[in-house]
């Protein structure tokens, strides 16, 4: 083979990382913060759509009884 093709994969033959207990309890605090965040900002959001399309539609609901 080439020598730029071992120089190319080495990196893949030989890892020379690893990861350790404190890598994988930072990857799970990372997740369930990723989770936590995302349900807060549905919850929040939800609430603002909900108040949006509530005065949208009772608009519409008192419109034609205001012209009278």
């Amino acid at each position: 083979m080439h020598p730029f093709v071992h120089v190319l994969f080495a990196p893949l033959l030989k890892p020379l990382a690893y990861l350790d207990p404190g890598s994988g309890s930072i990857l799970i605090q990372v997740l369930v913060a990723a989770l936590l965040g995302a349900a807060f900002l549905i919850k929040v959001y939800f609430g603002k759509i909900k108040t949006f399309f509530g005065k949208l539609f009772s608009r519409g609901k008192q419109g034609p009884q205001d012209e009278e």
